[in-house]
């Protein structure tokens, strides 16, 4: 294949280093403090040491570098750290106007593509409690918003891999559901509390917890906590009623102690705006951290979050032609109608706690062991037209009256009930360094248990449900059954070992990287339905090596190369039948014999960085087998994700990034992607195969890009965001497809006189300038969308009708925020 395109910008580059070799610096403005979400003395030095590209912490035990002890007493040492910590800082940027590319960008030194945004761009952004709104400037981040604000779940694909196919962490902690892969970004932290976020396309580290992440990873580093006492406030107002409020206190290091901690809440509420409903959030987090003399740390984290959110409809292409904004849900209950919003609000709350520990045993060797626990527990809501005389559970109709329920023909809540899911597990990993020669090796164990339960449950008069959380006022039979059509618990093991070993040659100019991971999933699924097969289960272990290597060619220009692999178990669905509430057929049926998805990835590419522009080019080949792709349908009035097995597939392209340092006040980024991604093999309906091999895979745009204009000098600072993304197929035959769309924000933003400690900020954001309306992803994937003749000569129906994300109107927001 080839890339013209990205041929001439590679030899641009080429040429823009040779130039700037010649060119006369700019002058660097004055980082200030107080305006961002995070402080400067919050990054921690080991985290500014990887950020400059070491790949181990700087030291900030005290002992020298024999080992023993330096002899400085401890109030010494803690000088001595927070002056490290200050050279840090200036390093690392966090000083606002010092950010490469107004904080949309890092200078990378690795063996892998990797793209970060930090909290210097976060904090002139509008608030969002959605770490994926900050993303959709990166190179291959196609992100899917479905409302102004950030609260609506949207989606996030890269390469052409839906968010289930990315693996998330937080502080390393898997955010991903066990069962589906699916991930809910908006639930886990604040954004005002993130250093960082980052996205590694196409890979993972070997030590990462996370399986099936064929897409790459998604990862969000929390701040630590201030060395002073104080606290950050901020408070936002804007369109559709949104309101949110923010407030940090930080307790600074504690005495001498080495202890210090935070703890923030925040509340959002916002109207939406298209169709009826409400959004509404609570949220909590809190950190702790403890620095020992030999270079130890200890971390706490808690992350709380209960959030109500109404659902906003996603159409047809079609209804989306006919009714463009007003396709929703209806605003009024005429008794008989399941389409009421009322009927579609979304309880959750989610519980994320981790304790990472790193452990100096000796100058050369250390132990970093991550203990961590992740709890949700909510509904996705549903209801469906029944009949009382014709009611089923599971395979067998019900004989009888039911207590409670009409005789007639009724609407029933019948959400999908998550009462518990327990997920605890840990990373345990050795590390050894020797000379030029740094070894890992560690074990990661995960065990979840997760409930889901799809009851019936009676409606109010006024067309809400009786109970929102949809169990404590279900339908029960004489025998005090549950009525319901999808019950069960799913248990998932995961076991991993891992390995790698990384070896600097040439004086640290040409770096070698070998990592090998076994990783073992078991899925165990217990079904409660009369009818049903009680218990079944699928087990697959795979072996995952990779390999890198990087080379510095000078001080400003560097290739690398990677190859990796990934694999990934099929979800939970594919352990149970589900079943119509009304008829007892099966809606969708278990596949026991679907078979794990395995991929491997390649990618080459070069990196340029010098006093003015920082940039990089990368070409990347991915190949699939099994490829599962994830699609939203809908099961008794309740939109949940199945996924389906299209084949191979194969997916190209080059990345582009570059950003800049400050050209009196500006600083510039621009990213790029272009994408040909293809299905491998034709797929099979009934006994023949729609004729989908080389067709474009669904959720893959050929090309998209944005540009950010940033410019901070004084105490005024701007942001000029503007986004395209090309056009989508949403089914594997590509008989339909949503338009490329293009975007703008505006971000204005003014430092107040100080008062006393208080620095305050006011900000005004503006998103989507021209008020486009568009749809800005594919939500369900269908095979075809029209009649198709197969390959063997029949006439193959029609799968459905894709379904669609639309894109947030204009909106403004105003806030206003201080440090202090």
């Amino acid at each position: 294949m080839k890339y013209p395109a990205a041929f001439l910008t590679m030899v641009s580059l080429v040429a823009l280093a040779a130039a700037e070799r010649q060119a006369v610096a700019q002058p660097r403005g004055s980082g200030t403090t107080g305006d961002a979400g995070v402080s400067p003395d919050r990054v921690s030095p080991e985290r500014a040491s990887l950020d400059r590209g070491a790949r181990h912490p700087v030291s900030v035990s005290g002992k020298s570098p024999s080992g023993g002890r330096s002899g400085k007493s401890s109030a010494e040492r803690r000088r001595v750290l927070r002056a490290r910590e200050a050279e840090a800082v200036s390093v690392v940027g966090n000083a606002r106007r010092e950010a490469l590319g107004g904080g949309f960008m890092t200078v990378q030194t690795g063996s892998h593509t990797e793209s970060t945004v930090t909290q210097a761009a976060i904090s002139r952004l509008a608030p969002s409690p959605n770490p994926l709104s900050f993303m959709t400037t990166m190179p291959g981040a196609n992100v899917a918003n479905a409302d102004p604000f950030g609260m609506a779940q949207g989606n996030l694909s890269v390469r052409g891999m839906n968010s289930d196919q990315i693996g998330v962490t937080l502080d390393g902690v898997p955010l991903n559901d066990a069962g589906t892969y699916m991930v809910f970004p908006n639930q886990y932290v604040d954004t005002e509390n993130l250093q960082s976020i980052g996205l590694r396309p196409g890979s993972s580290d070997v030590d990462a917890p996370v399986t099936g992440a064929s897409g790459g990873m998604m990862r969000m580093e929390m701040a630590d906590p201030s060395r002073k006492a104080g606290g950050y406030a901020d408070a936002s107002t804007g369109s559709f009623s949104f309101n949110r409020e923010f407030l940090r206190l930080e307790t600074g290091e504690i005495g001498t102690s080495g202890v210090r901690a935070y703890a923030s809440i925040s509340h959002v509420y916002d109207n939406h705006f298209r169709g009826p409903g409400w959004d509404r959030k609570k949220h909590a987090d809190f950190r702790l951290l403890k620095e020992w003399d030999n270079g130890s740390t200890s971390r706490v984290t808690l992350t709380y979050d209960d959030a109500w959110k109404t659902q906003y409809l996603n159409p047809s292409l079609s209804v989306w032609h006919q009714q463009g904004m007003n396709a929703n849900f209806a605003g009024a209950y005429t008794g008989s109608n399941t389409n009421f919003y009322g009927l579609h609000v979304n309880p959750y709350r989610t519980i994320v706690v981790s304790a990472p520990q790193h452990i100096v045993l000796s100058r050369n060797v250390s132990l970093d062991f991550r203990p961590y626990l992740y709890y949700t527990s909510g509904t996705y809501a549903g209801a469906s037209l029944l009949n009382g005389s014709s009611l089923w559970h599971g395979t067998e109709q019900v004989s009888g009256a039911v207590p409670g329920a009409p005789d007639g023909t009724f609407v029933a809540f019948t959400p999908t009930v998550t009462p518990y899911e327990y997920r605890p597990g840990f990373v345990s990993r050795l590390n050894w360094e020797a000379g030029s020669n740094h070894f890992m090796a560690g074990y990661w164990f995960d065990w979840s248990a997760l409930r889901q339960i799809t009851p019936y449950s009676p409606v109010q008069e006024d067309g809400g449900p009786v109970s929102p959380g949809g169990l404590s006022a279900s339908y029960r039979l004489s025998d005090g059954t549950r009525l319901a059509s999808y019950d069960n618990l799913t248990v998932t093991r995961t076991n991993a070992l891992f390995i790698s070993d990384h070896l600097d040659l040439m004086g640290g100019r040409l770096g070698l990287d070998a990592g090998f991971k076994e990783a073992m999933v078991t899925r165990v699924g217990h079904n409660y339905l009369p009818g049903a097969t009680p218990r079944s289960g699928l087990s697959a272990a795979e072996s995952l090596p990779s390999l890198a290597a990087k080379f510095r060619i000078d001080e400003r220009q560097s290739v690398f190369f990677n190859a990796a692999t990934a694999f990934r178990v099929p979800t939970l669905n594919a352990l149970y039948d589900t079943y119509s509430a009304s008829t007892g057929q099966v809606v969708t049926g278990a596949n026991l014999s679907q078979k794990s998805e395995y991929s491997i990835s390649e990618e080459a590419g070069y990196r340029y960085n010098g006093p003015l522009l920082t940039g990089s080019i990368t070409f990347f080949n991915y190949n699939f087998t099994n490829r599962q792709i994830a699609s939203q349908v809908i099961v008794n009035g309740a939109q949940i994700t199945q996924n389906v097995n299209a084949g191979g597939q194969t997916s190209r392209g080059v990345d582009i990034e570059l950003g800049t340092r400050p050209v009196y006040g500006f600083r510039f980024y621009a990213s790029a992607e272009y994408l040909h991604a293809t299905t491998d093999n034709n797929f099979r309906v009934g006994n023949d195969l729609l004729p989908t091999a080389g067709k474009l895979a669904v959720r893959s745009p050929e090309f998209q890009a944005a540009l950010v204009v940033n410019y901070d000098r004084g105490p005024f600072f701007a942001t000029v965001t503007t986004r395209y993304v090309g056009r989508q197929f949403s089914t594997l035959m590509n008989d339909q497809a949503m338009p490329g769309y293009v975007t703008a924000d505006l971000a204005l933003g003014y430092h107040l006189p100080a008062l006393g400690r208080a620095h305050p900020v006011i900000r005004v954001n503006l998103t989507n300038l021209s008020n486009n309306h568009y749809l800005s992803g594919v939500a369900g994937i269908t095979a075809s969308s029209r009649a198709t003749r197969g390959v063997y000569g029949t006439e193959i129906a029609a799968a459905g009708a894709p379904t669609y994300y639309v894109g947030g109107v204009f909106a403004g927001i105003v806030s206003l925020s201080t440090s202090f």
